[in-house]
């Protein structure tokens, strides 16, 4: 299984993509977000899966050419309109600042909660909202012994919130390479600690996932490099 990006046509290459209507976008967020959950149940920890979210929305920016980075700071490649309304939003705010800011910066920005942050960005309830406007979750509000309810998130089809997980330990069984949609989605995992949750046996694929997601084209391998230092990543990995 192998895929290449395409710039004309986001997502059309890459063996796997979702398709809303006409409009073809990598969502790597979308699936990380479901690989972090069983059900409502967020398996991991929400500071650390809101950095890896918003390492995957550059990430979306980053394989359809829209941005790149140079040296450690991200530059904006291209102004033109995202299809998605979310990856649209995000180069907005990118392109919003008068000088490049380095990837540290934007990751730390963009996963912040917004009860200490500066802005309004939160890249875990921005995944959120964009996976119940495509009809993928719920909210559900979640009651708490003291304070007020907060609001959870439940898929509205069980196998569709698996078929991600299910899809990356079949590839990983049977051999398969990684196409270039799931390398990318892999050192996400990776970087983010979620593949222990994900695939049945983590410790045989752990190199392996690290080579795929290391071999996809610039400026991916930087954006994950940033992640881990961000999250305090030890895993070793032979790139």
């Amino acid at each position: 299984m192998s895929g290449t990006f395409d710039d004309n046509h986001p997502g059309a290459g890459y063996g796997y993509s979702h398709a809303r209507g006409n409009n073809l976008w990598p969502l790597f967020a979308d699936d990380l977000f479901r690989l972090a959950h069983d059900g409502h149940r967020l398996r991991v920890d929400q500071d650390l899966i809101a950095a890896g979210l918003a390492c995957a929305l550059l990430a979306e920016l980053a394989v359809t050419n829209h941005l790149a980075v140079d040296g450690d700071k991200l530059v904006v490649t291209s102004r033109r309109p995202p299809p998605d309304a979310l990856a649209h939003t995000l180069l907005t705010e990118v392109m919003s600042q008068p000088d490049p800011v380095p990837v540290p910066d934007w990751l730390r920005y963009l996963s912040a909660r917004p009860s200490y942050a500066s802005g309004h960005f939160h890249a875990y309830e921005q995944v959120a909202r964009r996976l119940i406007r495509s009809g993928d979750l719920v909210e559900v509000p979640r009651r708490r012994l003291f304070g007020p309810p907060r609001s959870g998130y439940a898929p509205t089809d069980n196998n569709k919130a698996y078929w991600t997980c299910a899809r990356l330990n079949m590839v990983a069984e049977r051999g398969y390479h990684f196409d270039a949609f799931d390398q990318v989605l892999a050192g996400l995992c990776l970087s983010t600690g979620v593949y222990r949750r994900v695939f049945s046996s983590p410790a045989q694929v752990i190199q392996r996932l690290g080579h795929d997601s290391r071999r996809i084209r610039p400026p991916i391998p930087t954006l994950l490099r940033h992640l881990d230092r961000l999250v305090g990543n030890t895993v070793a990995i032979n790139s």
